[in-house]
């Protein structure tokens, strides 16, 4: 070793020979060298003598090197060993023969799309391979992707980044400052940083491939940050002409400002850019990987937030506002318009035609009433952010805000299905039972009257001045009037199928039904004119199955059984729009400007009506019923035994899960009340609240 501390050919080093300097950077120097005991090259990295002075971070170097050298996936660089020798850290891995990415892009200038795809593709894998670890990369870039000759891409210097950048926050000689070109907005404001965050930066890269300049490459480095967290993402088209449409909208959304409504997990990423490359079929549903502190909302790690104003790192804790648990691993999860085609929305225009419409760019307004310390000619990622009228931050905390309390439980017999409020009354079906049970809503009382409907009640709605029931078993519609609950007409005779979900509304009633007891029956929704009792044209065949409809927007929204989609039918011209929800979708309901639909991945995704732009919120395990009324969306959470109340207007969670009893199901809302069937306690609850 020489008088600067670097090591010379021919020197030893931790049991390796050192061949020669393979590159440098303000982390240390690359080198290199021959392991000694197994007698192979690799590469040697040397940390920064000023980045070691503080005894913790030694400790945490070593211990999440080990952790980073557990990780085993093709595009992952393996950590071969770590540790330290004679006052230095250090760290080998495999060596690569070939070019970073960034040279890879300098040489080429632009990257053909399949071969941008491809490469974007393995570095997503690489990531969901760290996030499904609880590991946050947060220095995402070109030059941490190594290439082999025959593309082959390693992700490199995992699970180090983070250690080293807090250690170095400043801008003193040998330290580390932010790589610009891909820090994501939540990033450059300090805020808690997850897996979202590469997921941004992976998207930069895309565009970067593609194009052959980072998407907000700026004048200044001031200018540059003020881009990420304020500039649309740009069009590729003027960059790049020849590079297929379908990727202005996989970038649009990887460079969204808000994490939730980027892709779901790195690996949808890539699919999404394969697919838009035409390599691959654009996937149907996304899944979330991420767990432990790379999860949205997950645990934070302590050393995830810088503090504001000095570039230390401090714990933080996730905001009391969003009042939820964290989101469940290994579970789809789109956050926004998701097209199967590329990434605008799929619609079909009547029979047989299709067209595939972008998404509309929302207008981003950021208050960066930050200040954004400078040093040295580059700008360090620490610095204030202004949260304004943000009462958690206030001196003596937030109010305690109560979701809703538990005001009666009132009996109704075995496992009460499906509820509805009319009349004053809340109408409450068994599928096993041959009676409705009534309840006086003012009282919380039976009503002594019980309307025979045989058994098999699916599915109950009101509308028309009727209650309406869809009966899977003998695969009829019943009509009831509201003030004596009592038949009107014959029973209706559906297509064939199981009836599931009935809805009213758009001049209809509409029933959707699975396939029966024969596979090759189509699953259905069918539009009964209320007037005449007869099925108004042709059932509307649905290939992605029928879990649940509701009525709403001059659409008809079907929950999809085999797919995690929701289709918006248009009652005028039949044409067909597929959203992508979250894994496993359940229930829907409209109100307050918006769908809702529960989601057996424990979250609701809002979908609005004017963008169709689509929100996660996570709730508790396994939410069924869901209901909107009088300024709330009440959801049944079936195996936590609660009831999640949702702002419509915020899209968050209003205080804590109101306990409510065995197994809660379905959900009806009538003004300040939520009534919610119980399966396990055969009753049914109410949750008063104050709108």
């Amino acid at each position: 070793m020489d008088s600067q501390g670097e090591l010379r050919p021919g020197d030893v080093f931790a049991g390796h020979r050192i061949e020669g300097v393979a590159g440098r950077g303000g982390m240390g120097v690359v080198y290199r060298a021959t392991a000694q005991d197994l007698d192979r090259v690799v590469a040697l990295k040397l940390v920064a003598p000023a980045l070691t002075t503080d005894p913790s971070f030694r400790e945490r170097f070593i211990r999440e090197t080990k952790v980073a050298a557990s990780l085993d996936h093709p595009n992952v660089i393996p950590v071969f060993a770590a540790g330290e020798e004679a006052g230095r850290l250090y760290f080998s891995m495999r060596y690569v023969e070939g070019d970073d990415l960034r040279t890879l892009i300098r040489r080429e200038i632009r990257l053909a799309p399949e071969r941008a795809a491809a490469i974007v593709a393995q570095v997503g894998s690489a990531l969901d391979a760290a996030h499904a670890s609880g590991i946050v990369h947060r220095d995402v870039k070109p030059a941490n992707v190594l290439m082999t000759g025959r593309d082959h891409a390693y992700l490199t210097d995992f699970g180090l980044t983070k250690r080293l950048h807090s250690a170095a926050a400043d801008t003193r000689p040998g330290g580390w400052v932010g790589t610009l070109g891909y820090v994501a907005p939540e990033q450059i404001r300090g805020e808690r940083v997850d897996a979202r965050a590469d997921i941004y930066a992976l998207g930069c890269i895309l565009f970067h491939a593609l194009t052959g300049a980072t998407p907000y490459a700026r004048e200044s480095d001031e200018a540059t940050l003020w881009a990420h967290l304020n500039d649309p993402p740009p069009p590729i088209g003027p960059r790049a002409p020849g590079v297929p449409e379908d990727f202005e909208a996989v970038i649009a959304r990887a460079l969204a400002k808000d994490p939730a409504d980027r892709f779901g997990s790195a690996g949808d990423l890539g699919r999404a850019a394969l697919a838009a490359a035409g390599r691959a079929r654009a996937v149907s549903s996304e899944r979330v990987v991420a767990v432990g502190a790379a999860a949205p909302g997950g645990r934070d790690d302590p050393e995830t937030m810088a503090s504001p104003g000095d570039g230390s790192s401090s714990p933080s804790t996730p905001d009391a506002a969003e009042g939820a648990p964290a989101a469940p691993a290994n579970t789809p999860l789109p956050p926004t318009r998701l097209a199967l085609r590329g990434l605008g929305a799929v619609r079909r225009r009547g029979p047989g035609r299709r067209t595939a419409s972008r998404p509309k760019r929302g207008v981003v307004v950021a208050a960066a009433a930050g200040v954004l310390l400078l040093g040295a000619g580059v700008a360090a990622l620490t610095f204030t952010a202004d949260r304004v009228n943000d009462p958690g931050r206030r001196a003596g905390g937030p109010a305690e805000v109560v979701a809703g309390r538990l005001a009666a439980t009132v009996g109704v017999g075995p496992r009460p299905n499906a509820l509805v409020i009319a009349g004053g009354r809340l109408w409450v079906a068994s599928q096993g039972e041959t009676r409705l049970r009534l309840i006086d809503i003012k009282t919380n009382k039976p009503v002594p009257s019980a309307p025979k409907v045989g058994v098999g009640a699916a599915a109950l709605d009101a509308g028309f001045g009727s209650v309406w029931i869809a009966k899977g078993t003998t695969q009829t519609l019943l009509e009831y009037g509201v003030k004596r609950a009592r038949r009107i007409g014959a029973p209706i005779t559906l297509p064939p199928g199981t009836a599931v979900s009935v809805a009213t509304g758009a001049g209809g009633v509409w029933v959707g039904s699975r396939s029966g007891r024969e596979a090759f029956e189509p699953q259905t929704v069918a539009r009964i004119d209320p007037r005449a009792a007869t099925i108004a044209g042709s059932a509307l065949i649905q290939p992605d199955g029928v879990q649940d409809i509701a009525v709403g927007d001059g659409a008809v929204w079907v929950v999809g059984r085999e797919r995690a989609i929701v289709t918006r039918i248009d009652v005028s011209t039949n044409d067909e729009e597929r959203l992508v929800v979250g894994g496993d979708p359940q229930r829907i309901t409209l109100g307050q400007g918006a769908v809702w639909v529960s989601n057996n991945d424990g979250s609701v995704s809002r979908i609005n009506l004017k963008s169709l732009n689509i929100k996660r919120i996570p709730v508790g395990r396994e939410p069924r019923g869901i209901a909107v009324g009088r300024g709330a969306v009440w959801v049944a959470n079936s195996l936590d035994g609660t009831a999640t109340r949702i702002d419509p207007k915020t899209g968050k969670v209003v205080g804590e899960p109101v306990e409510v009893g065995g197994n809660p199901s379905a959900v009806a809302v009538r003004g300040g009340a939520a009534w919610i069937s119980l399966l396990a306690d055969n009753a049914v609850a109410r949750v008063n609240f104050t709108p």
